[in-house]
Parts: C-alpha cells; sequence; structure tokens
C-alpha cells in the first residue's frame, strides 16, 4: 500500500478526527459549542478549526515545505494564545495527528509495517510541531509586550494626573 494514497484516500476522516483532537482540549462547553455549527459567523472558532486543519493537510501532503501552512497554522495558534493554554496544550493537537494516521492506517495494515511506513510523514509533522512552537511562542509574546504597554499607558496617566511627573516626562 502506497501512504501517499491512502492519506488522500482518508483525508476527510483524518481531518475530521484532527480537528475533535483540537476541540477535545476544551472544557466540555466550549467543545461542544466548538463542534457544533460550521458556519463562520455562529462559530468563528470551530470554523477556522475546521477550515485551517484542512488546508495544513493539503499542504503536508503535498512535497511542499511544512512553512507554507505557517498562515493557516497561525490563525489556529493565535486563538489558543489568546485563551492562554500552556505552550504543550496550545500544540498537542500537531502530534496528535501522528497518532490518528497510525490509528486509521492500522485498519488496513499490521502495526509494525504502518509504523515503518509513516518514518517520513512524522518527520513532516515534527517539522510542523517545531513552527508551530515558534509561532505560539511569538503570538504569547506579542500578548505581554501589549499588556505591559498597557500597564505601562495606565501607570503614566495615573502619574500624570496626581502630578508627579516633571514637565519633561510628560512631554516625552
Amino acid at each position: 500500500m502506497e501512504l501517499h494514497k491512502f492519506l488522500a484516500d482518508n483525508h476527510h476522516v483524518i481531518c475530521a478526527l484532527w480537528s475533535e483532537a483540537i476541540i477535545k482540549t476544551y472544557p466540555e462547553e466550549g467543545a461542544k459549542f466548538f463542534s457544533g455549527s460550521s458556519n463562520q459567523f455562529a462559530n468563528p472558532v470551530g470554523h477556522t478549526f475546521r477550515n485551517n486543519v484542512e488546508r495544513i493537510y493539503k499542504v503536508l501532503l503535498s512535497d511542499a515545505d511544512v512553512d507554507e501552512c505557517s498562515t493557516d497554522l497561525d490563525g489556529i495558534l493565535r486563538i489558543r494564545a489568546v485563551q492562554g493554554f500552556a505552550p504543550s496544550v496550545a500544540l498537542c493537537f500537531l502530534p496528535a495527528l501522528k497518532e490518528i494516521v497510525l490509528r486509521q492506517l492500522e485498519k488496513t495494515c499490521p502495526a509494525p509495517e504502518a509504523s515503518a511506513m509513516l518514518h517520513d510523514w512524522n518527520t513532516r509533522v515534527d517539522r510542523l510541531t517545531m513552527l508551530g512552537f515558534d509561532l505560539y511562542m511569538n503570538c504569547r509574546e506579542l500578548l505581554w509586550k501589549q499588556k505591559a504597554n498597557q500597564l505601562y499607558s495606565r501607570t503614566h496617566k495615573l502619574l500624570e494626573r496626581a502630578n508627579l511627573l516633571k514637565d519633561e516626562e510628560v512631554a516625552g
């Protein structure tokens, strides 16, 4: 059996399971909501997860560099960064793809053969995971900078109102 053909033929099942792996990281109520409507306006987060997972999977199937899916991966990780997930939880859906594909492949061939076939695939998913980590940490860093700037601005305004700043500090 050729792995690429298997991955292409089972693309809808694998993407559905992969989207579900993301949604399972949320508390029950959030998971129920995100897995509900596929309408972009009624459920923008669930819609983003499903659509971006599909596009990422297509890039992984192609011979393209995994960097080509950075925009779609960034879309998912920005949501998770704002929600305050720890990096391990925010990114756990990426290595979960390897497990999902392995379980699906084991339905058609013996486990040792399936594991051997997945070496190159797993390497691509590992590269995607490393890219995801960089993207997630960039998002978190940006959020922390924005929080620090907001705190600085609020403190500066309070000091200004209390007339505790010198004229040069107010102008600058």
